[in-house]
């Protein structure tokens, strides 16, 4: 059988990837192949288990979850070939199916001391890659690896804060001299052990809020609404140095009102309105059926409008719109709605379980000055609990009751479909409160 040929590129990933796989920075922290490592005889592990991991199969172009028995002859060869031809820190078997270290494995002292040279670099948006970042610090010292912690309550979600390892004290003590932006984003950079504080903090904060919602949840007494599906959020602009509120004036309709502030619906209507949101804006013209269906949904002209500082879906860096938020905090779990006004400076997010909105909040405690919305926007969290939820819940109800009321055979002007000049009388509290 013919070996497979990789092209350059392929062999340069693969040793950087091997080798990182049995470096000190990693062998420490990655407990399953440390104790592979540790289980055989001659201190080697499969060649094919190594090509079954999840980055070299993307290397590879092996496509999703492979066994190592599955791994073809070829493949293995033509990554063997590649490693011992270029690798002096690797040494593999005399059939070319094991690799391991030269040298033995990292005493307990190393992790101490590859943490005293890696900085915790932060807020990082969700897609970016250790390739883009290994390139970006290398500017101000060799890197050694770079690391994207999930954050402690869903192992699929990036936390927002990157680890970057450098081979020296010396270079990692002048990162963190620096005032350095990444993607138009002005940096935080902070020792490693501080990062591991915080984290640690979160990780008791999660225990205490999920041990309390157990204990609510194994009472008789069955709440009048849903609890922990709501976060309120400030926004704040990064390039600006203050509030949305300090760059961005509120559009208004004829009436005199925001763009978008209306009144808010309960929560089985949620739905409708989030898709409303989505909805072209040619479906939103028809005639009969179709348009009285788009009234009912509350009005999706005025949800599709509601931006910050511009029109609708937008690309402009300075324009935050409720799309963004959702799209944001999507990654979190499914947002059943963004309570959210063009030019306000904060708002509230409704997620359709409470597991999504207790993951956005881990993810933010992570991310000084908060999680990234666009480049020149950031939003921090707080939770909405206690008497400000249930207050939140009944506004949202009593104006709901107020508007079917009022709807009850009055059509005309004033009625459902009046579009003129109202006050905040909605009830949905567009401004964060502080709880």
């Amino acid at each position: 059988m013919a070996t497979r040929s990789l092209d350059e590129e392929t062999q340069k990933k693969i040793i950087r990837q091997v080798e990182f796989y049995f470096s000190d920075s990693n062998i420490p922290r990655d407990g399953f192949l440390k104790k592979t490592i540790e289980e055989s005889e001659d201190g080697m592990v499969s060649l094919a288990l190594i090509c079954s991991f999840a980055r070299m199969r993307l290397h590879l172009g092996l496509g999703g979850e492979l066994k190592p028995e599955d791994v073809s002859e070829d493949t293995l060869k033509a990554v063997y070939e590649t490693l011992k031809k270029a690798s002096t820190f690797l040494k593999f078997s005399e059939d070319g199916k094991k690799v391991g270290r030269r040298t033995g494995l990292p005493k307990p002292e190393v992790v101490h001391q590859i943490d005293e040279r890696t900085v915790a670099v932060s807020p990082l948006e969700h897609d970016v890659t250790r390739e883009d970042l290994e390139t970006f610090f290398s500017q101000y010292g060799k890197v050694n690896s770079v690391r994207l912690p999930k954050h402690v309550v869903d192992k699929k979600v990036f936390c927002g804060t990157g680890l970057v390892e450098f081979s020296s004290d010396e270079d990692a003590a002048n990162v963190l001299k620096q005032s350095l932006s990444y993607a138009g984003t002005e940096l935080e950079l902070k020792p490693k052990k501080d990062y591991d504080v915080e984290r640690e903090e979160m990780e008791v904060e999660f225990e205490k809020t999920r041990a309390l919602r157990e204990s609510k949840d194994n009472t008789n007494s069955e709440p009048d609404y849903p609890k922990g599906l709501i976060v309120s959020f400030k926004l704040k602009n990064i390039s600006a140095g203050g509030s949305v509120e300090d760059t961005a004036i509120p559009e208004t309709t004829d009436g005199g009102v925001p763009e978008g502030q209306k009144a808010s619906e309960n929560p089985e209507e949620a739905e409708k309105e989030t898709s409303a949101m989505e909805t072209d804006n040619d479906k939103n013209t028809g005639e009969g059926k179709s348009k009285e269906k788009s009234d009912e949904d509350g009005n999706q002209e005025n949800v599709k409008k509601t931006t910050v500082g511009g029109g609708p879906g937008s690309d402009d860096e300075d324009i935050v719109t409720r799309e963004d938020m959702k799209s944001t905090f999507g990654k979190f779990g499914t947002v059943k709605y963004v309570d959210y006004t063009r030019g306000a400076e904060s708002g509230y997010i409704r997620f359709e379980d409470p597991e999504g909105a207790q993951k956005a909040r881990a993810a933010a405690v992570l991310v000084e000055g908060g999680l990234v919305v666009k480049r020149n926007y950031t939003a921090s969290l707080e939770a909405v609990t206690g008497d400000a939820e249930k207050e939140y819940w009944g506004l949202l109800r009593g104006s709901q009751v107020n508007r079917r009321q009022g709807d009850k055979g009055n059509h005309g002007r004033g009625g459902r479909n009046f579009r003129g000049r109202r006050g905040n009388d909605s009830g949905r509290p567009h401004k964060a409160q502080r709880v």
